[in-house]
């Protein structure tokens, strides 16, 4: 019986996502919140807006609103500003995080090494072309 390639990816995807806040929960933090976390952090010395987070997390608009209010409650980060288009607000990291960040940047940096340790460069490349079909044919692509 061939498995529905739709469904199985649906499934991996909760699985994941269950792992990811079974990590966070750790922190007080939800998976996405944590993997925002992991984004700012990566970008410390870009300019990332509220926009910039909805197309990287694929996401509305009133998602990231609600999500990023409820990390700035937290005091996990704060918004200010851009320092080039008045409209946007810019999302920062605060600095009372480097403890949560540097344990945030290690799990993720695991699961990363995990799936490059246990699958070729090929079958990698592979799976991210057809993670990209998925995500392109949802939005009107292909």
């Amino acid at each position: 019986m061939t498995k529905n390639t739709g469904r199985l990816l649906k499934m991996a995807a909760n699985q994941l996502t269950k792992k990811f806040d079974q990590f966070a929960a750790q922190f007080n933090l939800t998976g996405t919140q944590m993997s925002i976390i992991d984004f700012l952090s990566r970008h410390p010395n870009t300019e990332v807006t509220q926009k910039d987070i909805e197309l990287e997390f694929n996401i509305r608009r009133s998602t990231a609103t609600v999500l990023l209010q409820r990390m700035e409650r937290k005091q996990l980060l704060f918004r200010s500003a851009s320092t080039t288009d008045a409209r946007q607000k810019t999302v920062h990291l605060t600095k009372s995080n480097n403890k949560l960040v540097s344990a945030i940047t290690a799990y993720m940096d695991q699961q990363q090494r995990a799936l490059t340790t246990k699958f070729s460069v090929p079958e990698v490349a592979a799976f991210e072309t057809m993670l990209n079909y998925y995500l392109n044919a949802n939005q009107g692509g292909e």
